[in-house]
């Protein structure tokens, strides 16, 4: 299997996402994001939600409709990588599904009850392996080698980006 180059913008995110998750607690994260999200997301009317910080900056409900999805891809590549050996996981571009999924357009309480029962469901699968089990891995496109461990722990940094990113938006506008 060729070696995957990875760019100076995919190695960039990867720092980010590990300086902002942790390697002991990675687990309790994942599993404390959705109320975190919830509790961001609290008092907030549907123009607040759809008011994005700048022309090309996503808005709170697209920021959420991508969380949401987010667990539908991981989910996607922890069964891939449990299913078949060293299984090809593909990058998708999210910024064209947020568009063509109508993010903004849709309810916010419908996005975050995917994105909790999904994360659940992720998470019930991940504690069901074995610590073998989880050091299966596939080759990320971007990224390389992506344990269900890596994935898992990459993923809650980017829960909280993705909450940074609702926190600023509500401090920028006073919300």
């Amino acid at each position: 299997m060729p070696q995957v180059k990875i760019s100076p913008e995919i190695r960039a995110y990867i720092r980010k996402t590990e300086a902002l998750s942790d390697k002991k607690r990675y687990m309790a994260m994942l599993k404390a994001a959705p109320a975190r999200y919830e509790r961001a997301l609290k008092g907030l009317t549907d123009a607040q939600l759809r008011r994005r910080p700048s022309p090309k900056k996503w808005s709170i409900k697209e920021i959420m409709g991508h969380m949401a999805d987010s667990e539908i891809v991981y989910g996607y590549r922890y069964r891939m990588v449990l299913g078949e050996p060293k299984p090809q996981i593909i990058g998708y571009d999210q910024a064209a599904w947020a568009e063509a999924l109508h993010y903004r357009k849709m309810p916010i309480k419908g996005m975050l009850e995917k994105f909790k029962v999904l994360r659940a469901d992720n998470l019930a699968i991940i504690r069901s392996l074995s610590s073998k089990e989880r050091e299966r891995y596939g080759v990320h496109n971007e990224r390389g080698n992506e344990s269900i461990n890596r994935i898992a722990y990459l993923l809650a940094g980017h829960d909280l980006n993705h909450l940074q990113q609702i926190l600023a938006i509500r401090k920028k506008f006073g919300w």
